[in-house]
């Protein structure tokens, strides 16, 4: 029996003796054959066990988890970044859960596994990874006599971004966007901060058990300020303009953009399209542009899972975790779904050493960190605020991170 997927608040008739695991996924991941397969598994390797599946847009599974234990209809087990969650007091503890399973914290990606990780515990299982890496045309690039290793350090980037977007043909050398995702991405490439971090990568918090932002960090400035001046030359579209980011994956596969800045979700595309255009092995992936290119830095995407506070059946919850995040499932979706698992030993399989621009973005993963705006959504919001009032003109950069400043340490006072 394929797991239910719940699409109302109606569910499948079951005995009063079957246990009954209510989840919650994002939308893409539960029409996934490989997520389907899985579950179907988990529930043939168990008698009386049946699985409740809810898609649901990304962004709103926390609500709908919160609202789900006010009702006293709590889920199992949730998709999300769980860091945030158990922030939220969503997410409960499970380190020995991680003891009884025999889990090794090594066998993670550093910063999958800070993704898991609130108040020094462990509160979910890493589930996907990604990180921000720009990709670059070589054909473009040789036309215009730019060296990738031109690229690799912030002094002089926007320079060799207008001599690509010079080019006959090209619309703009680069895209970018208004995601405050990506703008911490080019914010600690170039050596910035948006919150003072403890060494273990966790927010550093002070004596009263606050965090310290830094948004008006000189270096964060820096960052936004570059990407200000590439939009302000004419260099990049828009920032705010309608479906960027579909145009963005468009214009880089058809060549009329040299670089692209992204994570692996476009990297399927791109091979596809660039089919009839240019050859696989003429779209190099590369690190951002760092500051410290002998440190390189980026911003991990992806999503975890966690058992939330108020779940009826923690044990066989997080056993569903485990049968999610096993190699094999990570394998089958890297290969169909361009998903990347989040478990190093998966990293070992050939197909990492036979597709030269998926092992190259796989290199930038071990220097990938979480964004940590996520655990403080109000202040995140501000963060996103600011970030579009510099990309559209409407403050400088200086003016736009003070004010963002400003929101964190007054909220901070209100916590």
């Amino acid at each position: 029996m394929l797991a239910t997927l719940v699409l109302a608040c109606s569910g499948p008739v079951v005995a009063s003796d079957t246990i009954t695991l209510r989840v919650v996924l994002a939308d893409d991941w539960v029409s996934a054959p490989a997520v389907v397969e899985a579950i179907d598994r988990f529930e043939r390797e168990r008698d009386g066990v049946r699985v409740q599946l809810r898609g649901a847009p990304f962004s709103q599974i926390p609500e709908l988890v919160g609202s789900a234990g006010e009702l006293g209809q709590p889920y199992d087990v949730a998709q999300w970044h769980a860091f945030a969650a158990a922030a939220a007091g969503l997410a409960q503890p499970v380190d020995d859960l991680w003891e009884s399973a025999g889990l090794d914290r090594d066998g993670y990606l550093p910063g999958a596994l800070l993704g898991v990780t609130w108040d020094g515990q462990r509160v979910g299982v890493p589930l996907d990874v990604n990180a921000l890496v720009l990709m670059a045309n070589r054909e473009l690039l040789a036309a215009a006599g730019v060296e990738e290793q031109d690229l690799v350090e912030t002094e002089g980037f926007e320079r060799r971004v207008s001599q690509l977007a010079a080019l006959a043909g090209t619309d703009h050398g680069i895209t970018v966007t208004n995601s405050s995702w990506a703008a911490y991405g080019w914010i600690v490439a170039g050596g910035g901060q948006l919150l003072e971090l403890a060494p273990d990568g966790t927010a550093a918090l002070d004596g009263d058990g606050q965090p310290t932002f830094t948004f008006d960090d000189p270096r964060t400035v820096a960052a936004i300020e570059r990407l200000v001046a590439l939009v302000e030359a004419g260099d990049a579209p828009s920032p705010l303009a309608v479906d960027l980011a579909r145009d963005a994956v468009a214009a880089f596969a058809e060549g009329r953009s040299a670089l692209h800045v992204s994570g692996s979700w476009d990297l399927p595309v791109a091979r596809r399209a660039i089919q009839t255009e240019v050859a696989v092995e003429d779209i190099a992936v590369l690190p951002l542009p760092q500051v410290d290119p002998e440190d390189p830095r980026t911003v991990l995407g992806g999503s975890s899972l966690f058992v939330p506070a108020d779940a009826e059946h923690r044990e066989l919850a997080f056993e569903l975790l485990l049968a999610l995040t096993e190699p094999e499932l990570g394998l089958a979706l890297t290969e169909q779904e361009g998903r990347l698992p989040a478990l190093r030993e998966v990293y070992e399989h050939p197909v990492f050493e036979t597709s030269p621009d998926l092992a190259a973005f796989v290199a930038q993963l071990e220097h990938a960190t979480i964004l940590p705006l996520i655990a403080y959504p109000e202040v995140a919001t501000a963060f996103q605020d600011g970030l579009e009032a510099a990309l559209s003109g409407r403050r400088t950069p200086a003016v736009a991170m003070a004010e963002v400043q400003a929101v964190a340490e007054r909220r901070v006072g209100e916590w």
